[in-house]
């Protein structure tokens, strides 16, 4: 990916030529010229963001684990309520709902994905 930004910025081909060549999305390989370099976009994670910040994710990563550890398991609902909590806590805006307390399984699920210690 880093060869075909730097082909495109260069000017020797187009991006839909440089995406075909080098086999990346077109929409990465046709980046501006005051975007960053091409090392950083290929750490560029698309997508939405997350409701927490990666420092309190982390932690409740930290504390899933230290239950595990402890021989108390979580469950899933106890894992989806534990964002709610924390958003409310930390003052956060956040789309969970507020009838029952906790997070929907979509993002309980792309919260499983992105830390696969539980899977």
């Amino acid at each position: 990916m880093c060869r075909a930004v730097s082909v495109v910025r260069s000017g020797d081909t187009g991006y839909l030529r440089a995406s075909k060549y080098f086999s990346v999305p077109r929409a990465n390989s046709g980046e501006v010229p005051t975007s960053p370099s091409p090392q950083e976009l290929v750490n560029v994670h698309l997508g939405r963001k997350t409701v927490l910040p990666s420092e309190l994710e982390n932690k409740l990563v930290e504390y899933c684990i230290i239950m595990g550890q402890s021989y108390y398991g979580l469950r899933r609902q106890d894992i989806k309520r534990m964002p709610f909590q924390l958003a409310i806590r930390n003052v956060l805006k956040h789309p969970f709902n507020q009838e029952t307390s906790e997070s929907e399984k979509k993002q309980l699920r792309s919260f499983l994905q992105r830390h696969p210690v539980y899977l």
